[in-house]
């Protein structure tokens, strides 16, 4: 395999392949039983203590920000295993999940089939409705946690379409994402020792990724409220050129 990594701010910008990226997650939900949940889609699967330590830092975080009411509908794009459907469950009326990986479906379906107020549905970040999904009322709160890395520029522009689409009047969304620290990075067709897989991804600035989510949200009342790091331990991000960060969009 080789290995290609970019760092380009020209109109040249390296596209990643869905059909690459679909088949990482298969595998990853082939082996979600082998690997545990957590483990599956925060990956270090060499440092499991890692992976779980990022989950509950994540969720300890985001929970406050998220301030779900007991009437809220809730809508997980990118919901993978379900990591978030039980914690979001409980404190919701309505709870969906959407991914395009079925594999990964499948096994949040299997893990959450005793909960009433849960639905999960194969689909793309950017390319769902709320007809798509069966759904009549729009959403309250929107959740997508590290999924754009995985998606070309247009197509994070497109899911900037489906979520205000998708969104009530006063709804919220947050996202949470690695994001690089200098420039643009593209990482295409490398065979990760760590994960036994090509692995495909492209990390952007935070300003690259909100200009091309805001396309679209913006101009449907979305405003950015908050943004901050992701984790206050340092130790949490191991990598010297990305960093996860959250934001907070709320349409007013």
């Amino acid at each position: 395999m080789t290995k290609h990594i970019t760092r380009d701010q020209s109109d040249a910008k390296p596209r990643i392949h869905r059909d690459n990226t679909l088949k990482f997650f298969e595998q990853r939900a082939a082996r979600a039983q082998e690997l545990g949940a957590i483990k599956a889609v925060l990956y270090q699967d060499k440092h499991p203590t890692l992976a779980e330590a990022r989950d509950r830092a994540e969720k300890e975080a985001l929970l406050p920000v998220l301030d779900t009411r007991p009437g809220d509908r809730v809508l997980d794009v990118g919901c993978g295993v379900g990591r978030w459907t039980s914690i979001l469950s409980e404190r919701c009326s309505y709870y969906h999940g959407l991914d395009f990986s079925p594999g990964l479906i499948d096994y949040a379906r299997r893990s959450h089939a005793h909960r009433t107020n849960v639905q999960f549905s194969v689909a793309s970040a950017d390319d769902f409705s709320l007809s798509s999904l069966g759904s009549q009322a729009p959403f309250d709160l929107i959740l997508c946690c590290g999924i754009y890395i995985y998606l070309n520029d247009e197509e994070i522009v497109s899911s900037g379409r489906c979520i205000a689409d998708a969104a009530g009047h006063n709804a919220r969304a947050i996202f949470r994402e690695p994001i690089a620290l200098k420039q643009r990075l593209t990482i295409k067709d490398h065979y990760s020792e760590e994960l036994e897989a090509d692995y495909n991804a492209i990390y952007r600035s935070k300003e690259d990724l909100m200009s091309l989510l805001s396309l679209h949200m913006a101009p449907a009342g979305f405003k950015l409220i908050h943004d901050a790091p992701m984790y206050d331990d340092p130790a949490l991000n191991n990598r010297t050129d990305t960093k996860q960060h959250f934001f907070v969009l709320e349409r007013s």
